[in-house]
C-alpha cells in the first residue's frame, strides 16, 4: 500500500494553475445547476469533514493505493495520424496531443493502438496510467473495470468519480459523489462542476478537484 503523507512541500507548484475558487459561472454548461445534495449510502459512514479544499489530513492518513484487480484488455488498432515526431494522435486532431506539433491534413490515417493518453497524477505525487476506464473513490467495489484507484481523504466518497476512455479522448464523470467532483481547465482558474449524466472531455493539464483531494492530468510520459 502506498501510504500518501501531507502534500510535498512544493505542491504549490501543483496548484499554481489550479485555484480552488468557486465553480464558475459557467457551471451550468457541466451541470445544469445541479446541487451537490446528500447520499445516504456515502453520509452513512462518512465523518462530520471540513468544506472542500481544506488541508490534508493530519498525521498522513490520507493514502493512495491504484489496485490492478483484472488484466486490461488489448487494445485494438484505431484509426490515427502520426506528427513529425511519430507520436500517434487522433485523426482529427490538428495539433499533437504530446509535443504541440502541428500535424499535416496531408498526412496518410493508419490503425494504430493509441496507449496510454495520460497520467492521473494526485497532489500527493501518486500516478496512475490512463489507459481504460478508471474508477476513483474511497472504496469503490471490486466489480468495477477495468481498473480502480482507492484515495482516502476528507469528502471522498465510496465511489467518487470515473475518468473515461473513448478512443483517443479522455472523459470524466462524477459517480454521484455527496460533495460533487469539479474540474479546471487548463490555463483557467475556476472550478466547474462535472455531472453524473454524461462525461466531460478532458485534456492533458486539466485538474479534478474531488473532496479534499485533487488530481492533474498530465503526459503519459
Amino acid at each position: 500500500m502506498i501510504t500518501a503523507g501531507n502534500p510535498p512541500d512544493d505542491a504549490a507548484d501543483f496548484t499554481a494553475e489550479h485555484s480552488a475558487g468557486n465553480p464558475t459561472d459557467d457551471a451550468a454548461d457541466f451541470a445544469a445547476g445541479r446541487p451537490a445534495g446528500n447520499r445516504a449510502d456515502d453520509a452513512a459512514d462518512t465523518p462530520a469533514e471540513d468544506p472542500i479544499g481544506g488541508a490534508a489530513e493530519p498525521g498522513g492518513s490520507a493514502r493512495s493505493r491504484p489496485l490492478a484487480l483484472r488484466p486490461v484488455p488489448p487494445l485494438h488498432g484505431i484509426p490515427a495520424k502520426r506528427c513529425p515526431d511519430g507520436h500517434p494522435n487522433d485523426p482529427e486532431a490538428v495539433t499533437c496531443r504530446l509535443c504541440d506539433h502541428p500535424i499535416d491534413v496531408a498526412v496518410s490515417v493508419v490503425d494504430l493502438q493509441p496507449g496510454p493518453l495520460g497520467r492521473l497524477l494526485l497532489e500527493d505525487g501518486t500516478a496512475t496510467v490512463l489507459v481504460a476506464d478508471l474508477t476513483v473513490g474511497r472504496c469503490p467495489p471490486d466489480d468495477e473495470a477495468p481498473d480502480t484507484l482507492v484515495v482516502v481523504g476528507r469528502q471522498v466518497s465510496r465511489v467518487h468519480f470515473a475518468v473515461e476512455v473513448r478512443g483517443w479522448r479522455l472523459g470524466v464523470r462524477d459517480r454521484g459523489s455527496t460533495n460533487g467532483t469539479f474540474i479546471t481547465r487548463r490555463g483557467e482558474r475556476g472550478r466547474r462542476r462535472v455531472p453524473e449524466d454524461r462525461s466531460v472531455p478532458l485534456a492533458i493539464g486539466d485538474a479534478i478537484h474531488f473532496g479534499a483531494r485533487q488530481a492533474l492530468v498530465v503526459r503519459p510520459d
